[in-house]
């Protein structure tokens, strides 16, 4: 048993240092990259997509790197992780990837760790991206979930009832967003949260949990406090469309329909998040970290609420 213990641990040291060395071995021009998109439907991830896409493109046709590819996570941990072998047979140097769930997707980071693959997480953490992962580039979703309580506090400072609908349970930024708006609404003794489902993200389910709880709750409900903006601009325009524009949503993206929506006055804001400076960001930092340079375990780009008063500034970009 010990022969073949030992056995055990001198291959899989030869092939963290054959993979190093193959690595190594390899110059500008011949680098390949696998881009793990979380998905590729929705769209605040459609507006990432793109913009790696351009980027990559065109470090492509500048001949700094012989290729890349995109593979679709379908918001699912299991394909994220298959996709992740598929990333190591086709020859990847480094991998950049979008994590559908925290826990889900940690074996992600254990599996490119154990063949010698630099991994740049973006825009959302596994339960061992500070510990495994090459760099992390994202927003501190916490600080998303703050501004939304604080923008609905300063809009509705009488106070009243609130819900909270929530992306899918187990993401790091559903986590985070969700501990910031509870940092700020549980200290306030003249609201109360009337309801908080997960609506996975999506409109459709999104706007069944609000007219439901506009049955139930009537002029109880005065905010709807939600963690992606496909859900809050599906919200708030059925609401409107209910009579009831006096309900205030807000949510994190700053896709193009919310902001239309924040231009006509028809929703009053929204968090703003550059997903396209975070995927640009992890690519820089990808080339870096094939060029052999050190690079930060940490690069955060801050949120923005957007109203009217700025929202021609992120229309226009």
């Amino acid at each position: 048993m010990r022969k073949v213990g030992k056995l055990l641990v001198m291959i899989a040291l030869f092939s963290l240092v054959f993979g190093s060395v193959a690595f190594a071995q390899k110059k500008e021009g011949e680098w390949v990259i696998a881009y793990i998109a979380k998905n590729t439907v929705d769209a605040f991830h459609a507006t990432l997509n793109g913009a790696a896409t351009r980027e990559l493109n065109n470090l492509k046709a500048q001949g700094k790197i012989a290729n890349w590819f995109l593979l679709d996570g379908l918001t699912d941990p299991i394909t994220q992780n298959n996709l992740l072998e598929d990333a190591i047979n086709m020859g990847a140097d480094i991998v950049i990837m979008l994590p559908a769930e925290a826990a889900g997707c940690a074996p992600m980071l254990v599996r490119a760790q154990e063949v010698g693959l630099p991994v740049i997480v973006v825009n959302s953490k596994t339960d061992n991206t500070d510990e495994l992962a090459t760099a992390y580039v994202g927003s501190d979703d916490v600080q998303a979930g703050e501004m939304m309580a604080q923008f609905i506090l300063e809009q509705i400072p009488q106070g009243g009832g609130y819900a909270h609908l929530m992306g899918i349970i187990g993401n790091s930024a559903q986590i985070e967003r969700g501990i910031g708006i509870h940092n700020i609404m549980d200290n306030q003794p003249n609201w109360v949260m009337l309801d908080e489902q997960s609506a996975e993200w999506q409109a459709e389910k999104a706007v069944r949990f609000a007219e439901d709880w506009l049955t139930k709750f009537g002029d109880r409900l005065n905010a709807i406090i939600c963690d992606n903006d496909d859900m809050s601009s599906a919200v708030q325009a059925a609401m409107n469309a209910a009579g009831r524009s006096d309900i205030v949503c807000i949510g994190v993206d700053g896709n193009i329909g919310p902001l239309t929506m924040v231009k006509n006055g028809e929703l009053r804001a929204t968090v703003y998040q550059d997903g396209a400076g975070q995927v640009l960001k992890a690519i820089e930092l990808a080339m870096k970290v094939l060029n052999g340079e050190e690079v930060p375990k940490e690069t955060m780009i801050d949120f923005v609420l957007v109203t009217q008063e700025n929202v021609d500034e992120y229309l226009n970009r």
